[in-house]
C-alpha cells in the first residue's frame, strides 16, 4: 500500500545527492537543484567532490531546449558495492550488489540449525562472504559493508535456536569479515527492497508483507523504516486471527503465521488428499 510522495530526508548533502542521482539514472545538475532544493553552488561542490570519489559520472548530454546542452549525471555503478546476507534456517542468501542497488552476484547456501553453535555458523557465513566477492571478480576494498537480516523478532524465537537468543551475530560476523556490519530485519529489507527498486512509485509511504519461514511486514515512513515505539511494527505473523486456531510456536492460537504462513499452507496440501 501506499500514501502520498514526500521529500526523503537525508543525514547529509551528499547521501541526498546521490539518491537523487540513483532514483533519476540520469540527471543534470539543475535537476538536481530542482529535486533537492540545495542551491546551486551547493549542488556543483557535492558533485565535484562526488566524481573526485569515483562515484558519480559525467554521462554524455541531454537535448538541447535552446541553449547549452547540459551535461547529464550517473552513478558509478562500478565504484562501491555492498554484500546483503539474509540469515534463517531454511538457508542463508547473500548477494553482491553494485553502487545503484543492482544484484551482480548471489549465492544460497545451507541454513542454520540447533546442531551449529552460532560461532561456526558465523564463521561459515564470513568464508563464504569472502567466496562471493572473491567469485565475483570485485576489488574486496570496494566493498563498503554488510548488511545482515534475519526473521522479525531475531532467529531465537524459533523453538529449536533458543541458543541464539544472547549471540551478537552482527558484531560476531563484523569481526570475522572485516567490514561494517549493519543488522536488520528481513521483512523491512525487503520493504526497503521493493523502495528502491522503483515498483512503488513516488509514493513514500509504503509496506511490505515478506513470507518466509514466517510472516511479517515492513513499513516505511517517508522512505525511512518505522519500528514503532516497540520496535515490532510490521510483526503481523502473531495477530491472532481465529482464537479457537490451531497452536503456535509463540504458545498463542490462530496466530496469522499459524494459520496462513508457508508451513501452514504446505501442511494443508499435503494433508488433502486431492
Amino acid at each position: 500500500m501506499g500514501g502520498p510522495s514526500r521529500a526523503i530526508p537525508h543525514t547529509t548533502s551528499r547521501a541526498a545527492v546521490l539518491d537523487v542521482i540513483r532514483a533519476a539514472g540520469t540527471i543534470s545538475r539543475v535537476g538536481l537543484v530542482e529535486a533537492t532544493g540545495f542551491t546551486g553552488a551547493t549542488i556543483s561542490t557535492v558533485v565535484r567532490r562526488l566524481i573526485d570519489d569515483g562515484l558519480v559520472l559525467e554521462t554524455g548530454r541531454a537535448e538541447s531546449t535552446g541553449g547549452k546542452p547540459r551535461v547529464l549525471l550517473r552513478l558509478n555503478r562500478e565504484s562501491r558495492y555492498a554484500v546483503g546476507v539474509h540469515i534463517d534456517p531454511i538457508g542463508i542468501t547473500y548477494a553482491l550488489i553494485d553502487l545503484t542497488g543492482a544484484v551482480v552476484s548471489r549465492m544460497t547456501r545451507a541454513g542454520v540449525n540447533r546442531d551449529e553453535d552460532p560461532a561456526e555458523t558465523t564463521s561459515r557465513m564470513s568464508r563464504q562472504v569472502e567466496a562471493l566477492v572473491e567469485g565475483a571478480g570485485v576489488d574486496r576494498e570496494r566493498v563498503l559493508g554488510v548488511g545482515l537480516v534475519a526473521p522479525t523478532g531475531g532467529l531465537h524465537r524459533h523453538p529449536s535456536l533458543r541458543h541464539w537468543a544472547d549471540y551478537p551475530a552482527a558484531g560476531e560476523l563484523e569481526g570475522a569479515v572485516g567490514l561494517p556490519v549493519v543488522p536488520g530485519n528481513d521483512a523491512t529489507a525487503a520493504a526497503l527492497g521493493e523502495y528502491w527498486s522503483g515498483v512503488v512509485g513516488g509514493s513514500s509511504i509504503f509496506a511490505a508483507v515478506y513470507m518466509a519461514t514466517g510472516v511479517g511486514a515492513g513499513v516505511l515512513v517517508n522512505g525511512i523504516p518505522y519500528h514503532g515505539a516497540s520496535g515490532n511494527a510490521g510483526e503481523v505473523g502473531h495477530v491472532c486471527l481465529d482464537v479457537d486456531g490451531p497452536l503456535c510456536w509463540c504458545g498463542g492460537r490462530g496466530c496469522a503465521e499459524a494459520v496462513a504462513g508457508p508451513a501452514a499452507v504446505v501442511a494443508a496440501a499435503r494433508a488433502d488428499g486431492d
